[in-house]
């Protein structure tokens, strides 16, 4: 049997455990049985703390990290459970803007280890379990949970919250939550409970009525965030309630965040009488989550002295989101896009998107989701080869030509690239 004597056990066992990202379906288990099991072997920690559940295609991450915030700004002692991580596991785990410290992970694992590998756990029913766990034994006033994949089916959703959000509904993951906007908006939706309130996001009007319907036969207050009539200009966001424009100052630099900022109002406003939240103390978290202009990864200025970004767009809205902003600050130089996807993320939408860089790269990656080249140069046969061996030529071209280079893909991508930025520094 497996023993947990420090961290790097921990990290040795957790490497053993294959994940979805990496895998694909063979790393996955949809269903609610698993995750129930384990807890109810560790003492069914989901039932001790407070909860908003957010689930979406696009903006959850963004929603998560806001609500983390404003909740912080207000006082009140915040947990955040979020995927994937980018650099470390302990980043899923976050206590008032603090992650998980290595100790405390590891007293997890001396504690239920054996228990949880009893189980035969998939990654993220661990990570799940580890993050339940953790908010019950810091006693959390309230815990931002993200759903990993899809609503219905999706380990987080063995918990009952006071509010539940679906950001956004889009055409991803559909050989798992479904091909059509109607099926995935269902599995999303499988996160509604009985009575407890959902925040429906921007979404498509056949999505939202899968949304209308659950809720009714659930009884569950529905409230749209679109009431708020987000407006944009420069950083700034208004908001419109009870026919009161407020103004709120913010460090973003992409319009979708308005969006975003009117579903963290709309849960704001409906929990106000559970767990209140100053105008002020909204403004204050806003403007602090913001301070950087953006979260990791997310359109993320990954150049001091060059006009390179990051954003870990997957799928055709979110890319489109990007596309958009890159189109602005490029202005007229010359656009190169450096791009990672996985397989069953080849689309025509996306793939349509892409003739307005003037250059294109594939990057290839080791993951085993990941497409090869020869599929993409068979849909894109402009996309030229990319990969670490070719890193040293490629970063002296694009040096001597200044271009704006926007890099996209999954996460996972994020680190490969910033790895490489960093040892060609």
């Amino acid at each position: 049997m497996k023993s947990f004597n420090t961290i790097s056990d921990v990290q040795q066992y957790l490497d053993s455990v294959p994940m979805f990202q990496n895998q694909g379906r063979s790393a996955a288990r949809f269903g609610l049985e698993g995750i129930t099991a384990l807890c109810e072997a560790i003492g069914n920690p989901q039932e001790k703390f407070r909860a908003i559940h957010v689930a979406g295609t696009n903006g959850k991450g963004s929603v998560c990290n806001l609500l983390h915030a404003v909740y912080r700004s207000a006082g009140h002692k915040t947990g955040m459970y979020t995927s994937p991580h980018l650099d470390r596991f302990n980043e899923r785990f976050v206590i008032n803007g603090r992650e998980i410290p290595d100790d405390e992970l590891l007293r997890f694992f001396q504690l239920h280890g054996v228990k949880v590998a009893e189980q035969h756990p998939t990654f993220f029913e661990i990570s799940t379990a580890v993050a339940f766990w953790y908010f019950a034994e810091q006693k959390v006033d309230l815990a931002i949970i993200e759903t990993g994949l899809g609503g219905r089916l999706d380990a987080t959703n063995i918990i009952t919250p006071l509010q539940s959000v679906i950001t956004s509904i889009g055409l991803d993951h559909t050989d798992v939550l479904g091909e059509t906007i109607p099926e995935i908006a269902a599995e999303k939706a499988g996160i509604i409970k009985n009575g407890i309130a959902v925040v429906a996001g921007f979404l498509p009007e056949e999505a939202l009525e899968v949304i209308e319907r659950v809720a009714a036969s659930e009884k569950a207050p529905l409230i749209y965030a679109s009431d708020l009539k987000p407006e944009w200009e420069s950083g700034r966001i208004t908001l419109e309630e009870n026919g009161q424009k407020r103004e709120y100052e913010t460090g973003f630099h992409q319009p979708v965040q308005r969006l975003n900022v009117a579903m963290v109002r709309s849960v704001v406003d409906n929990l106000q009488q559970v767990l209140s939240v100053g105008d002020k103390d909204f403004a204050k978290g806003l403007l602090q989550a913001s301070a950087n202009g953006v979260y990791r990864a997310r359109f993320e200025k990954i150049s001091s002295t060059r006009d390179w970004y990051f954003d870990g767009a997957h799928n055709p809205e979110a890319f489109g989101y990007a596309l958009e902003l890159s189109l602005e600050l490029a202005g007229n130089q010359k656009k190169i896009l450096v791009f990672s996807v996985m397989r069953d993320k080849l689309s025509k939408d996306l793939l349509s998107m892409l003739s307005q860089f003037d250059e294109l790269y594939y990057f290839e990656s080791n993951l085993n989701r990941a497409a090869l080249y020869q599929e993409v140069s068979a849909l894109i046969p402009e996309a030229k080869r990319l990969n670490v061996e070719g890193w040293s030529d490629f970063n002296a071209k694009v040096t001597s030509e200044s271009p704006f280079i926007l890099f996209s893909g999954s996460l996972y991508f994020y680190s490969r690239i910033m790895n490489l930025l960093r040892n060609s520094a």
